[in-house]
Parts: structure tokens; C-alpha cells; sequence
């Protein structure tokens, strides 16, 4: 009998499920897409075997994990591949599902630990990673803007970058019961190192911004592969520091005016860039699940310096909210109304054109229920 299912694939809405999808796929495995909706990029997709929904994991864990081991006793797969932060809430739990099932991320505790940005940031500091100047009261800041930000949160949600110290002030009283965390600005570009490090395996890449779906950095809608040793290097020594295992995304600030480079944050699993990587040669799904399930990688696996990807409807959100902000920057516009130039585009594909259907569907339906286009 034909086996139906290799992996689960949770957290399927967007654009990372997708590129680990195709990925999957494309090496002939089986991935069915789960996710709490039912009409998504994912879920449409050609390159998926079969879809079903679960309950919030972050609203309703219990039910969250319920329906994950009765489609585990189903379905029978060899991967169980969470893809985002619920795969805090799947580890807190990996003990109740059959113990062959492999769930290729590092422990809860750890997951938890390197997802706050305050202790993320110390443990960038004691393992000699640069980090911004760190400040305890508004007094302390010289110069603005500085930055602002609750210590858990992902896509830019809760990152601030106030101009004064009134309005500094103002974010600390609304913010009073969350904890914080304040920090020197570091100008330039971001930088995401991309990382699978695992049992002695060790390998990296990194990407920088050219176009950021919002201001001061965050989630980018266009980037390239670049060169950075040093910044691989201080990823491998935070990360070494932790012993690791996994996949995992660092953040960095580089400033070319003054050559000041400065630790962010860690994404504890993909990242939202993964699709450049992935085009450039250097296939983190595949490696993940490769080590994984045999223990060893020795496929090629070094991303092609110059490689530029796009992500279509993030960039359409992007000249959204600039245009309602009326923030018009001349360059920045005309690079992201380019589709010319670009080895891959994160949400589309000609042979799979239902996928990006199912993306558009998916940020509409937040669009209407919640009035925003950042779920």
C-alpha cells in the first residue's frame, strides 16, 4: 500500500510553509498542510497531499495538540514539521506522540528561551556576539530614535522606534505590564544569518534587505544573498554557546557608515526569508530533513552569492502602507515595483498559479475580520 503522508507541515498560511512544501515535495515526499484555515497558500497548492485544520495553538493548546496526535495515529507520518512558534507549544508536548515520530527541533525550553529578545540578547553578549547599547530608564538615552520592543513578538509586531523622549515615555505606560526592551538604534541594513546546525553539522548563509515590509526594519519582501563571514561567525559562536539543534534565523544591524554591526534577535526555527536560500542552493528543509531522518547531509549545499528573491504580495502590502502613511520614498518604490531580476518569487510558481490564490485569500479574509494586513 502507497504511503499517503511523509511530514505534516503545521503553521501552513504563508509563504515559509510554502517553500518548505515545494521543497518537500519536490524530493517526492508526501506533505499534508495543516493550519487553523482552511483556504491558504499552502492548502491550494498543488505539491500538497491533503490539508486539515487544528485550533489555535496559542488560544486553545489542548484541542491544539488533541487534533495533532489523532491526525499523527492517522495519517502515520515519519515528520511531524512545525514551521513557526507553535513548535514551542508541539515540543511542550513531544512527549505524547508515539515516539518514532521525529519533530526535528531543539527542546521548549531552549525554543523559549532564545524567542525572548531581552535573554537572546544576553546570551549574544556573553558568547561575544556585539549587540546594541542596552538601556534600563528613558534618562539613559542620548540620542533618538532608539528602539522599543516587547521581548516577545515576531514580524515587527511590537517594535517601536520612537523619535523623542515624549514619545518614549508614552510607549513605556502603554506598555507597563509587558515586559520590555530598550536599545540603542543601529542604522544600515538588516541581515539575516539562516543556520542548520545539528549533531556536529554546521552551515550557513546570509541575506540582506533590500526592501522591508515595514519602517525601521522587520519582515523583508526582497532580498539577497551576500558574503558575511563575521556575521556567520557570530551566529555559530551565540548559537555554539547553546548547543543548539535545529534550524534557526539570526538578526543583525550592519551600518557601512561607521562598520557597526549589532546582534537583533533569533528566530528559533525558518525564517521568513527561507525561500532565498532555498533558490540560492542552500536547501535548509531538505538538509533539516535529511539529518533528520539518516543523520547526515553531504548533498551541495553553499547559496550562490547575488541571488534575489521576491515575495509578490508582500511587496503589494508594502506600497499599501506607505501609500496610507503617506511615506513616498522614490527608490524604494521603484525597486519594489521590479519583477525583473529575481532568481525566485516566495509565493509563486507558473505551474502552481492556485497557491498565490490561496495567500491572497488568506490576507484578505484577516484584512476583513481584524483590519489589518500583518496577521
Amino acid at each position: 500500500m502507497e504511503k499517503k503522508c511523509d511530514i505534516i507541515l503545521t503553521y501552513c498560511w504563508n509563504r515559509v510553509g510554502y517553500t518548505i512544501l515545494r521543497s518537500y515535495a519536490d524530493h517526492g515526499l508526501k506533505v499534508w498542510a495543516a493550519d487553523t484555515s482552511k483556504r491558504n497558500i499552502c492548502s491550494m497548492s498543488k505539491y500538497c497531499a491533503g490539508c486539515f485544520t487544528y485550533p489555535d495553538p496559542f488560544k486553545e493548546e489542548e484541542a491544539f495538540i488533541a487534533t495533532l496526535k489523532q491526525k499523527v495515529a492517522e495519517l502515520k507520518p515519519k515528520v511531524l514539521m512545525p514551521t513557526h512558534d507553535e513548535s514551542i507549544v508541539i515540543m511542550r508536548h513531544k512527549d505524547e506522540f508515539p515516539p518514532e515520530l521525529i519533530i526535528p527541533y531543539d527542546s521548549a525550553e531552549k525554543l523559549l528561551q532564545l524567542s525572548n529578545k531581552a535573554e537572546a540578547t544576553e546570551i549574544a553578549r556573553q558568547a561575544g556576539v556585539p549587540i546594541p547599547d542596552v538601556y534600563q530608564t528613558a534618562e539613559e538615552v542620548k540620542d533618538y530614535p532608539v528602539v522599543f520592543k516587547t521581548v516577545i513578538g515576531n514580524s515587527a509586531k511590537g517594535v517601536y522606534f520612537p523619535k523623542s523622549k515624549d514619545e518614549l515615555l508614552a510607549l513605556m505606560e502603554k506598555h507597563k505590564d509587558e515586559e520590555t526592551l530598550l536599545q540603542e538604534w543601529i542604522g544600515g541594513t538588516d541581515y539575516s544569518v539562516d543556520c542548520v546546525r545539528w549533531d556536529g553539522f554546521w552551515k550557513s548563509s546570509v541575506y540582506h534587505a533590500l526592501v522591508t515590509k515595514t519602517d525601521g526594519g522587520g519582515t523583508t519582501t526582497q532580498r539577497e544573498i551576500v558574503e558575511a563571514p563575521e556575521l556567520e561567525k557570530y551566529a555559530k559562536m551565540m548559537l555554539d554557546s547553546v548547543d543548539f539543534h535545529g534550524v534557526c534565523g539570526l538578526d543583525f544591524r550592519y551600518d557601512p557608515a561607521n562598520g557597526k554591526i549589532a546582534f537583533i534577535e533569533v528566530n528559533a526555527r525558518f525564517t521568513g526569508g527561507l525561500a532565498t536560500p532555498v533558490a540560492a542552493g542552500f536547501n535548509i528543509p531538505w538538509a533539516l530533513y535529511k539529518l533528520a531522518t539518516e543523520g547526515h547531509y553531504d548533498e551541495p549545499c553553499d547559496a550562490r552569492v547575488g541571488t534575489k528573491t521576491k515575495w509578490i504580495l508582500g511587496d503589494v502590502i508594502t506600497i499599501v502602507g506607505r501609500v496610507v502613511k503617506f511615506k513616498f520614498n522614490k527608490s524604494e518604490m521603484k525597486q519594489v515595483l521590479k519583477f525583473r531580476g529575481f532568481d525566485a518569487f516566495d509565493d509563486f510558481r507558473k505551474e502552481d498559479k492556485r497557491a498565490i490564490l490561496g495567500e491572497m485569500s488568506y490576507y484578505f479574509g484577516k484584512l476583513v475580520k481584524n483590519g489589518k494586513l500583518n496577521p
